[in-house]
């Protein structure tokens, strides 16, 4: 039923931490695409052989970085839906169980659910635990993702047949994870499951131990969001209206007609 793609880079501990809450999961129709964009380690051979039969592991050249990795993961997936999943975030045991009792008999679109953020310190081997906080984002709308995308990847489930034709930009250097949403949101619905398991881990340091990649390009953000306002045109003038406030509380202030 479910395909789940793994880009991953040089984090063979936290992959295999990724790893192991699949092999946890309770609904088991599911497949394992992890795609590494480096050869600087083993490929984590315990783990694996627990998913024998329903996984498939590829060390990829070319540019490096999730976008290319997850394109790469696409054009392997046989299964109804795809997710994509960080290499250093996990699921909890139930958590496709869930998915699946949600789908059910009906055909979604796209899916997006609600997640966990868990705090840790990547500085000490394995990463300490420091905070949990439980993140509701049930007041996401389609036309809010227009605005700004609170979505974390793994939090979202897509239809195959939506996804296959579309590809991660990998030029962009943040928010192509939102650029593909928007892409796949074109003539289609976003749909909400009140489900709370998935699990974003964070670190609070600013050792390079503990950078997840969007941390490090925060120059970028405004003009990459200009970028994405004039691929994707707001779906109505309230939404252009919304593009306009959300930058002018950041100090950037543009006529309408830049949203």
């Amino acid at each position: 039923m479910f395909t789940v793609i793994i880009p991953t880079h040089d984090r063979p501990l936290l992959l295999r931490r990724t790893l192991q809450s699949l092999i946890a999961q309770t609904y088991k129709d599911f497949t394992v695409v992890i795609v590494a964009d480096s050869s600087g380690y083993l490929p984590p051979y315990e783990e694996l052989a627990q998913l024998t039969g329903r996984y498939v592991y590829v060390i990829r050249s070319g540019i490096g970085g999730p976008a290319e990795s997850r394109n790469m993961g696409l054009s392997l997936v046989k299964s109804r839906y795809v997710i994509f999943l960080d290499d250093d975030d996990t699921f909890e045991p139930g958590h496709l169980q869930a998915l699946a009792d949600g789908i059910g008999d009906s055909s979604p679109e796209i899916l997006f659910c609600d997640f966990k953020i868990l705090n840790e310190d990547r500085t000490v081997s394995p990463p300490q635990y420091l905070s949990t906080m439980d993140v509701s984002i049930a007041d996401v709308t389609q036309n809010s993702v227009y605005v700004r995308n609170r979505i974390p990847n793994s939090s979202l489930v897509y239809d195959s047949r939506i996804v296959m034709p579309v590809k991660y930009d990998t030029d962009l250097i943040i928010y192509e994870d939102w650029d593909f949403l928007l892409d796949c949101l074109k003539g289609r619905t976003l749909g909400y499951l009140p489900i709370n398991s998935v699990v974003i881990h964070k670190s609070s340091a600013t050792a390079p131990e503990n950078m997840r990649r969007g941390n490090t390009h925060d120059e970028k953000i405004i003009e990459v969001m200009l970028h994405l306002y004039k691929k994707h045109p707001a779906p109505n003038a309230e939404t252009r209206l919304a593009r306009q406030a959300l930058l002018a509380g950041a100090g950037v202030s543009l006529p309408l007609e830049h949203f």
